[in-house]
């Protein structure tokens, strides 16, 4: 039939010849009735069925439907089929998939099919199918009742039907004949070439002659013959009747009249042919047609106008149509007319459609309708032309009025009206003629009724206007008083209703309808918090019997006015985008706009699909699905299908946005469920986004180092000096205001502790005094190495300290000192007063010290006289080292000396200088003496291993003092640390308080500098002066626009240069005085003017044209690498070749091998630049022409507390050209900043500074020496400061004492000192005694690293503890020579025993005698009030009231040896094997150690120091080529000996490995060859000659080398040991815990499972903290593999274990357990590379981003896993058993576990002994750690990046591995540019820039801002997923390329800020951090998604910006997020420059 009505199909095989079909149907079909026996044809035939398309559908749908019923009802013989709604044109398809197609439409009203009826699935089995139903969503009518009696196509089949009753042959007739056709055959392209044939056919069908009779029965045996065709077009044929091919030939005998048995009943006279076909026996011809017209599809039955039957009335149309929806005129209650218009196909009896006429009426107040008989009109009407082939016209029209009608539904029913005549009916009809059993037709006779219905109503009635009246705000009320809710009903026409106050979940029975107010009662409702709903809204739910329907609904909200009306309480969309619904992050709820229609903006990657889902997700975590709704057939109108339908309910949106757009706005109409999806979104605003992202970090970073370096990176001009000075401004506040304020508080808490004393102490008290005057003056004891005592000409000075000894010993005249000093080798002490030898106790055994005392002016000199002191020189006065044997035999002798000289003189304070005596009031405890801290060189500390209890026995048991007293004050991890016994000291007994640097700037440095002083509160500064500054000081500063210039100098200044010149050798300019013109002075006094304009005025008028022109430059100092004489050497070939008037002059002694390879090359530039350079590398006689007679002093210290040299040179002439670091920068020069140590930095600095100088004017300069001659350091501002600190530590002591009162007499026992014996007032003549000078056990330091192992566990830069130095040189024999130890000069600051030439001295006022000051380099500033002395002998220790000594103290000393028995302290200690003689003897490091090789302090590493010279002598060949530009590079000094020292260290790894090494010379540090006289260059030569191997790196005879796997793991891939790979290995996998859920095949974590791993991760940070600090980290190191190992194993068991609950648990064990394992990742950063010393910033930057990259791809690589887990879980996969429950994964799991375990034990039985140590104690820890602002702004870091962005890492993480579009491999690619590419090239760039600027990754990392905040910006708010530039490809890779770049800056920002941590903490301090920032970002990570507005997704922190920006930035959230990223860089940009340990 498909293919007869034009469709083109695979169909009909068969073709379309009915006729022929027939007979083979009768011909091979059983045709007999099983039950009669008879030939029964029961063959159903119709158009359709529930299961096939409609038919009106299709373009001539109805036409063609037509058609074909015409065929299969009356043509066809055998039972005709009907499909419900085919007589009503039923045409909505409503199938879900395009294959199968079907239309099932209610009868009854109902508007989803109008909302549905646009069909666009279309057909997949029809090929261009004619479909013409596009229009059906708008057509009200197919949401109407569809039983409407006056239908066209019911009347049609009505007459159909009603033929087959009139015509028996149509019935039961089993003959069709073909009479005849005219065809073509058409070929459509899907028929599969076969013919589809279009024309006209003649058709005859009758009853089977012979067989069948129906005489009797209607028309009898007439036959009916039909004509039809199927042309969609209307054809007018001819026909040749002579023809019988051509001819159309009838059934009938020509020239019979014919009439149509369908309107319009056409009659046709048949004209004669040459055709018989004795139809009926007929023997004529058979009639023929020549001419015809045929409408479309038309069809004709035709009969012999003789037995043509008129046809039965039918009702063609009724007024208003059926269904009609009419709006009411009057209001609910009232009634009013409605016309009514009744059309019929036949003139009726007016009477009897009255009569015929029934109203029914369903109304709210119980109204019927009537038939006004009056207002009837009947009347004949003229017929519309017909629309369909058949239809029947209207003729005749009844007209009336219904009055009465109400509000409601009113039906009209026509039962049984007659035609005028009466013959006719309308409701009566045949349906069919049956036989019976006796084979006799029988006529059924069926009355039907004809009923019509219309609603009419007000527009709020929902059982009206169902659409219009679907929301109502008027419906829903509150009872005032009671609350209960109630509606007012208004929805008359209905009957029964029901209500839901839960959105339909459930509702309420039926109740009946009445209209009155009803009350209703709340409904049981549960879900999640965003299901539930604002407000109160109810659903009404009517029906009505005579509609048929329930298909009316009302919405009503309560108050709800100003609101827009919603029929859903909310809606989500859910797709593929946010796994529909799974991950609710993604903000995906939709708003509504004020006209009601609900908006949502989404981007997403194109195509995408998605539902609509008024519910969203259920609580289990489930979408809902009883209100999700898709477009399964693309019509735009929201479809819902039962959950278990195999279509697929999605709306797809499969073309991408224009190219303006990113995305689309989806607009619903919730009351008719159409959606619009239309572009939007910008691409202009993404492109600009993009930019920014992709460039702002990056500019911002590179504008951060450009901002850093011109802030701190300039060369500062100080034109006037100091600017301001504060004293001890932030040590003491408030300061007291003057010096009796300051005696009466101390005086007070003096005496309140006197008071508590007396009642103890029967002691009779004097009066308490502070003045000077008094007898009980305040009495301090002092102890220093070096010291001057003036009457006996004994000076040792070597530094600074020294400079300050001569200089407290000249002006403290107002104190009682004790000054303890020990005897050394250089000098002959007179006998002055022996007194009481001191006992020390070594080792377990007594030793005795000589004492005597010699009194000068108001100091009493203890003088400690041992061999042990005596083995030291005026040149070496400390030992070589700071950490083996005999040091720490030395400085355990003088603490325990100073203890005892601190009891017997019980002084009121000890005063420590530097490291040297501070463990010295250790030995009085319980007893406590006040104490200050003067920190001259913080640098060195003294420091001793205590890395075992073996150590800590040897160490305690040199010292001779307890354990705990050792752990408690002076161990600082695995380190016996002198100065920080001073700073704990301080701490525990001072509340912190006493401890001062020797410069403003240099106490700041040092507590920042140094982790041994973070206990401290701060450390203040007490600046040292200028000793030559001994004037009154008026405290206040110069007035500089009063300068006078000295004209008389300035003219001088030329002739002095010359002397200058001529001493040093260089070329002298031509002899040229400076021309006075005019040196006028009095107008200085009242000059106003500004000092810029001072610099020009005319009041001083000096002519510098004539003035010499050389710019002399001088350096004075020690050659070393402190004092940066290196620079001088790298920077001057440049300096000499472009300033051609230059020339230089160095002069000092070579200290280390920097000096050393500086004296090298300034030879080699002497050479090159005769008469320009004079290098002096030795002690030297200075004149003071050299001070006067320079213009400039090179001052380019690395590091200097004071810089007196500075001072000193200024007030002769020489302005200053140096570094401004420590006291440096405070006179009038050039002062450049360095924030960098690295070489490169410090040569461009100092280059520019120079140039600048050199650059100024001569005027500038000589008003810079004229203030320069005004600064001052005064003594008498240090002594007022100094008596300040003094006090105020004094005062603090007292207050901490009283707070706990320790009232511990002093007379009790002290385990700690010997018993001294009556003291002897005999005096003890000393002589010196001579030794033999063994070959130095000095312990230089090495440039690059250090191996001593103390930096391998607090640092992971360089050293915060002792710098091993190379030693002065003591007598060098030539420029050039070896080198000693440069650490016995500790770094002091003076120049080292110059003296003056008497010729040269000629005016006392400006001699300048280096040995008489040595005070070149010393340290500056601060005030103080008056000192206090207090003493009473009924307080403890140093409150006695009886003065210990007077100045000058009497020779008789009966009074010390009465205190000395008075307190007998000193019990006699234990003995041991290690002591020598058992009785007292001389201490002496001999006596002590004798033969004894097994002592732990004598097993020291070798340092490099090139004894052999090699390096020396190829550095000297390589200068032979030396330039400007090489001397800066290649021939750069620091490079030169990093570069050698890492070969020789190389070598030195080697050897300890038991590996061969070339024979290259090597050095150790107790074979230096230099710094000796002659007389030991044979034993010298003779042991630095040993062979190579041990002997070469002095490792014992029985030195075992390592074996077996620690061998191996530390041998060397590269420059990293194998250890290490395995250490960063457990960096890299410790990554995340979330890979262990991908793991387990879960795709994400819910938020309890991320509670339990974070409280996990949380709980296992604590652990692995306390096992790092109670076990040896090799334990910690190869534990966590066993974890992890376990965690993987367990995971392959997973298989094996039931489905469900048991396997999850399973899953969940090893979650845990992998999580718990990587909580030790930062262990493994913190302790990598530990068995190396001090590594450059560069090295710590390749290493870092090398292990930060491999983590990235790792990451990568675990989250390209993930997205496979989220792509099967969107599919529809269980990715809880993807993985798990497969046996495979045991195969997989197994070998990575047993690899993972292996690692362990590779780790827990290789790794190096340094991670066989347990850690040691760290006093005050976690109080010093908290004072650090770098690590409290880690935490804030911490806090503010997990909760604003932990909750979306995984969420950006999968937007890489996301994309529908480009394939994985293609990521891959780009992945690796990135993380390997991209990554290695900055990695060479900050590689190589850290070389010069060690800060530069720091602060780029502050510089990029916010790049992580950025990268979750651009990867979670949508921005990002599609990118519309070029194809989708394309796009898709643009935009992960900006993911990964983005990333790759936040990875760099992470290695940056690990920099920082790495530049401001030691290592044990980074450990802790690091631990603590993973609890802490463990907390704020729960916290987070608990909390934070972005939990779950993006949220309002990451708005998308794609459809707008306005919105975005309107967001509060937004800001928040973004500022709290950007305070992060704010405060490092603080913290990191000052905090950094290596900035000088």
């Amino acid at each position: 039939m498909s293919r007869f009505l034009g469709l083109d199909s695979p169909w009909g095989t068969d073709g379309v010849d009915w006729v022929q079909q027939w007979t083979e149907i009768v011909q091979r079909n059983d045709m007999v009735n099983a039950n009669t026996g008879e030939y029964d044809p029961r063959h159903m035939f119709g158009m359709t069925s529930q299961d096939v398309f409609r038919w009106p559908a299709l373009k001539n749908g109805a036409q063609r439907q037509l058609l074909g019923l015409n065929i299969v009802i009356l043509m066809l013989p055998g039972i005709p089929i009907l499909l419900w709604g085919e007589e009503q044109k039923h045409y909505i398809q409503e199938n879900l998939s395009n294959d199968y197609v079907y239309g099932r439409q209610p009868m009854s009203s109902s508007f989803s099919f109008k909302n549905h009826g646009c069909y666009v699935v279309g057909e997949t089995t029809y090929v261009d199918m004619p479909w013409n139903n596009s229009a059906g969503c708008y057509d009200n009518s197919v949401g109407l009742d569809h039983r409407d009696p006056s239908h066209p196509l019911r009347n049609i089949l009505k007459r159909m039907y009603e033929l087959r009753r009139q015509f028996p042959a149509l019935n039961d007739g089993f003959r069709l004949d073909t009479l005849s056709f005219h065809i073509y055959d058409v070929y459509l392209r899907g028929s599969q070439g076969m013919p589809s044939p279009h024309g006209i056919w003649s058709v005859y069908r009758g009853r089977a002659e012979g067989v069948q009779d129906f005489t009797g029965i209607g028309q009898g045996n007439q036959g009916v013959w039909f004509l039809y065709q199927n042309e969609d077009k209307p054809v007018n044929y001819t026909f040749d009747c002579r023809s019988s091919s051509e001819a159309l030939i009838s059934a009938f005998p020509a020239n019979t009249l014919v009439k149509n048995l369908f309107h319009p009943y056409e009659e046709y006279v048949l004209e004669e042919s040459t055709s018989k076909y004795g139809i009926e026996d007929s023997s004529e011809f058979n009639g023929c047609l020549s001419h015809l017209s045929m409408d479309s599809w038309e069809f004709k039955a035709l009969v012999p106008k003789t037995k043509w039957l008129p046809p039965s009335p039918t009702i063609t149309r009724v007024i208003p149509g059926h269904d009609s929806r009419i709006q009411s005129n009057v209001m609910l209650g009232d009634q009013e007319t409605v016309a009514i218009e009744i059309h019929f196909s036949s003139q009726m009896s007016c009477n009897s459609v009255i009569n015929s006429l029934k109203i029914t009426s369903i109304t709210q107040d119980q109204q019927v309708a009537q038939l006004n008989t009056s207002s009837v009109v009947c009347m004949m009407a003229h017929a519309d032309p017909p629309e369909y082939v058949g239809e029947v016209g209207t003729a005749w029209t009844f007209k009336a009025e219904l009055n009465n009608v109400s509000n409601g539904i009113h039906a009209f029913t026509v039962r049984n009206a007659t035609t005028e005549d009466g013959d006719l009916y309308t409701n009566v009809s045949t349906s069919d003629i049956l036989l019976d059993l006796r084979g006799m037709a029988t006529l059924i006779f069926i009355k039907a009724l004809d009923r019509f219905f219309f609603r009419i109503g007000q527009g709020d009635n929902p059982m009206v206007f169902p659409l219009s009246a679907s929301y109502t705000t008027s419906l829903l009320h509150k009872h005032s008083t009671s609350g209960d809710l109630y509606i007012t009903p208004k929805a008359a026409g209905a009957e029964k209703f029901r209500y839901s106050l839960n959105w339909g979940s459930s509702y309420s029975d039926w109740l009946d309808y009445s209209g009155a107010n009803t009350t209703i009662t709340a409904q049981a409702w549960s879900g999640t918090e965003s299901q539930n709903w604002r407000g109160e809204h109810v659903i009404l739910n009517y029906w009505s019997s005579m509609t048929g329907s329930s298909d009316h609904v009302q919405h009503a909200d309560l108050d709800w006015s100003s609101l827009p009306p919603r029929r859903w309480p909310h809606a989500f969309i859910q797709g593929s985008w946010n796994q529909y619904g799974y991950d609710q992050g993604l903000e995906n709820e939709m708003s509504q706009t004020p006209d009601g229609l609900w908006n949502f903006n989404l981007n997403a990657e194109w195509p995408t699909d998605m539902i609509i889902n008024v519910w969203g997700m259920n609580p289990d975590g489930l979408p809902d699905k009883s209100q999700a709704f898709g477009d399964v057939d693309g019509d735009n109108v929201l479809d819902l299908v039962p959950p278990n339908s195999l279509s697929t309910n999605v709306i797809t949106v499969s073309t991408v946005p224009s190219i303006r757009y990113l995305g689309y706005r989806i607009t619903v109409n919730d009351a008719n469920y159409r959606y619009q999806i239309e572009p939007a979104g910008s691409v202009l605003i993404q492109a600009y986004i993009s930019v920014i992202l992709a460039v702002v970090p990056l500019l911002s970073g590179i504008l951060g180092i450009w901002a850093f370096k011109k802030s701190f990176y300039h060369v500062r001009l100080n034109k006037i000096g100091i600017s301001g000075r504060g004293g001890l401004v932030g040590l003491i506040a408030p300061r007291l205001p003057d010096y009796q304020n300051l005696r009466t508080a101390v005086v007070h808490i003096f005496n309140c502790s006197k008071s508590s004393f007396d009642a103890q102490h029967d002691t009779s008290t004097g009066p308490l005094a502070v003045d000077s005057g008094s007898p009980h003056r305040r009495s301090v004891l002092i102890a220093t190495i070096e010291y001057e005592i003036e009457d006996w000409q004994i000076k040792v000075k070597i530094g600074g300290l020294g400079v300050m000894s001569s200089l407290m010993s000249k002006n403290l005249n107002h104190q009682n000192l004790v000054w303890v000093v020990p005897c050394i080798e250089d000098f002959v002490y007179p006998v002055d007063h022996a007194a009481e030898p001191m006992n020390v106790v070594i080792l377990g055994s007594d030793y005795e010290v000589t004492v005597q005392y010699h009194t000068l002016r108001n100091i009493t000199f203890v003088v400690l006289d041992a061999p042990i002191f005596r083995q030291q020189t005026k040149d070496e006065p400390y030992p070589a080292r700071m950490d083996d044997l005999d040091s720490a035999i030395y400085y355990s002798a003088w603490n325990q000396c100073i203890a005892q000289a601190i009891q017997r003189f019980n002084v009121d304070l000890y005063h420590i200088n530097d490291y040297h005596g501070s463990v010295a009031p250790l030995y009085l405890l319980p007893r406590v003496i006040p104490c200050c801290l003067s920190l001259h060189n913080a640098e060195f500390q003294g420091m001793w291993p205590l890395r075992s209890t073996t150590e800590m026995e040897e160490t305690s048991r040199i010292f001779n003092l307890d354990q705990d007293i050792v752990k408690k004050y002076v161990q600082f991890g695995d380190v016996f640390n002198l100065l920080h016994a001073a700073a704990s000291y301080l701490r525990i007994h001072q509340k912190g308080f006493g401890a001062v640097g020797v410069s403003k700037k240099y106490g700041k440095r040092s507590f920042a500098r140094y982790p041994i002083l973070w206990g401290l509160k701060e450390v203040g500064h007490l600046p040292n002066p200028d000793p030559s500054d001994t004037a009154e000081w008026d405290k206040a500063l110069p007035k500089y626009k009063n300068i006078f210039i000295d004209g008389e100098l300035e003219m001088n200044r030329g002739s002095l240069r010359c002397q200058a010149q001529e001493w040093a050798g260089l070329k002298q300019d031509p002899t040229v005085s400076l021309q006075l013109l005019n040196v006028v002075a009095p107008a200085l006094a009242t000059n106003t003017q500004s000092e810029e304009n001072f610099l020009y005025t005319e009041d001083i008028s000096l002519d510098f044209s004539s003035t010499t022109k050389a710019e002399l430059f001088v350096f004075v100092g020690r050659w070393s690498n402190q004092k940066g004489v290196d620079l001088i050497a790298d920077v001057f070939f440049s300096i000499l070749k472009c300033y051609p008037n230059t020339q230089l002059i160095c002069i000092g002694p070579v200290i280390d091998l920097y000096g050393k390879f500086a004296a090298l090359k300034l030879k080699r530039m002497a050479a090159l630049y005769p008469g320009r350079v004079c290098s002096k590398p030795q002690f030297t006689a200075l004149p003071p022409c050299i001070f006067s007679g320079a213009e400039f002093a090179l001052i380019p210290s690395r590091d200097e507390p004071f810089g007196l040299v500075a001072v000193e040179f200024g007030r002769k002439g020489a302005l200053g050209v140096g570094s401004r670091v420590g006291g440096l920068g405070q006179m009038p020069g050039w002062w450049f900043t360095i924030e960098s140590t690295t070489s490169r930095h410090l040569l461009q600095q100092f280059k520019t500074a120079i140039r600048t100088a050199l650059a100024s004017k001569k005027e500038v300069r000589a008003v810079m020496r004229a203030r320069a001659l005004l600064q001052r350091f005064p003594v008498v501002q240090w002594i007022e400061d100094l008596e300040t600190l003094q006090s105020t530590s004094i005062q603090i002591s007292v207050q901490r004492r009283q707070s706990s009162w320790l009232s511990i007499s002093f007379r009790s026992a002290n385990k700690h000192l010997s018993n001294p014996q009556t003291l002897s007032s005999t005096a003890l003549t000393m002589t010196p005694r001579n030794r033999h000078s063994s070959p130095s056990a000095e312990t230089p330091k090495p440039p690059l690293s250090e191996k001593f192992w103390l930096n391998k566990m607090l640092s992971l830069g360089r050293s915060s503890g002792s710098r091993k130095r190379l030693s002065k040189v003591r007598r060098p024999p030539a420029s050039v020579q070896p080198l000693s130890n440069r650490g016995l000069n500790e770094g002091h600051e003076a120049i080292d025993n110059y003296s003056i030439e008497p010729n040269v001295v000629q005016d006392s006022d400006r001699e300048h005698t280096i040995s008489e000051h040595q005070s070149i380099f010393a340290t500056p500033e601060h005030r103080t009030a008056s000192p206090v002395h207090l003493y009473d002998d009924s307080l403890p220790g140093f409150l006695s009231s009886h003065p210990p000594f007077s100045p000058p103290i009497s020779p008789d000393y009966s009074a010390v040896n009465s205190i000395s028995n008075y307190y007998n302290l000193f019990p006699t200690p234990p003995r041991d094997s290690y002591a020598g003689p058992t009785g007292r003897g001389p201490l002496s490091v001999g006596s002590i150690v004798g033969s004894h090789k097994d002592f732990n302090l004598q097993k020291l590493d070798p340092l490099f120091t090139d004894s052999r010279v090699l390096y020396y002598n190829n550095f000297a060949k390589m200068l032979e080529s030396v330039d400007a530009k090489s001397s800066e590079d290649q021939l750069c000094i620091e490079q030169y000996l990093v570069k050698s020292e890492k070969q020789w260290f190389s070598r030195f790894h080697r050897a300890k490995l038991g590996m061969s090494s070339p024979s290259t010379p090597a050095s150790s540090v107790f074979r230096m060859p230099w710094g000796r006289n002659d007389s030991d260059s044979d034993h010298r030569d003779q042991e630095s000659d040993e062979g190579s191997g041990n002997g070469e790196f002095l490792l014992d005879e029985d030195y075992a080398p390592p074996a077996g796997l620690k061998k191996l793991l530390q041998k060397k891939i590269g420059e990293w040991q194998i250890y290490c790979f395995l250490v960063a290995f457990g960096q890299v996998i410790a990554a995340t815990s979330y890979q262990i859920t991908l793991l387990t095949g879960q795709n994400g974590q819910a938020a309890s499972e991320l509670y339990t791993v974070a409280s996990i991760y949380l709980a296992a940070s604590l652990f692995w903290w306390l096992l790092f600090r109670t076990m040896k980290s090799v334990y910690l190191l190869s534990f966590p593999f066993l974890l992890y190992g376990l965690a993987i194993f367990i995971l392959g068991i997973g298989p094996y274990v039931k489905a469900g609950g048991s396997r999850n648990w399973v899953n969940n064990i090893a979650t845990g357990l992998y999580a718990f394992a990587s909580a030790s990742g930062s262990f493994y950063f913190a302790l990598n590379f530990g068995t190396e010393g001090g590594t450059s910033a560069d090295t710590w930057t390749f290493r870092a981003c090398v292990i930060q990259g491999s983590q990235q791809i790792y990451i990568a690589a675990l989250w390209y896993w993930g997205s496979i887990l989220s792509t099967r879980s969107v599919a529809g996969f269980t990715t809880n058993s993807l993985v798990t429950s497969s046996p495979l994964v045991t195969a997989i799991t197994t070998p990575v576990a047993v690899l993972l375990w292996i690692i362990a034990l590779v780790l827990f039985l290789g790794l190096p002994d340094y991670y066989r140590h347990k850690p040691g104690e760290i006093p005050a820890f976690y109080l010093s750690l908290f004072r650090r602002k770098v690590v409290l702004w880690f935490f804030v870091m911490i806090i503010i990046q997990n909760y604003w962005l932990s909750t979306l890492y995984g969420r950006s993480w999968r937007y890489l591995w996301s994309s529908q579009h480009a394939p994985a491999w293609s990521i891959m690619v780009l992945l690796i540019f990135f993380f390997v590419g991209v990554w290695a090239v900055m990695l060479w760039i900050f590689g190589a820039l850290s070389m010069k600027h060690s800060w530069i990754l720091p602060i780029f990392a502050i510089g990029l801002g916010a790049p992580r905040w950025a990268q979750t910006l651009w990867g979670t708010s949508n921005i990002g997923l599609y990118v519309p530039w070029g194809s989708r490809v394309v796009g898709t890779l643009l935009g992960r390329s900006l993911w990964l770049w983005l990333g790759v800056l936040d990875a760099l920002q992470g290695v940056g800020f690990g920099m920082i941590l790495l530049q401001t903490l030691t290592r044990v301090h980074i450990a802790f951090t690091l631990i603590a920032a993973q609890v802490v970002g463990s907390i704020a990570t729960i916290a987070a998604r608990a909390s934070a507005p972005n939990a779950e997704g993006p949220g309002d922190v990451f708005p998308d910006f794609s459809f707008g920006v306005s919105d975005g930035l309107r967001k509060g959230w937004f800001w928040a997020g973004l500022l709290c990223q950007l305070v992060i860089c704010v405060g490092y940009f603080k913290f990191f420059r000052k905090e950094q340990l290596f900035k000088p």
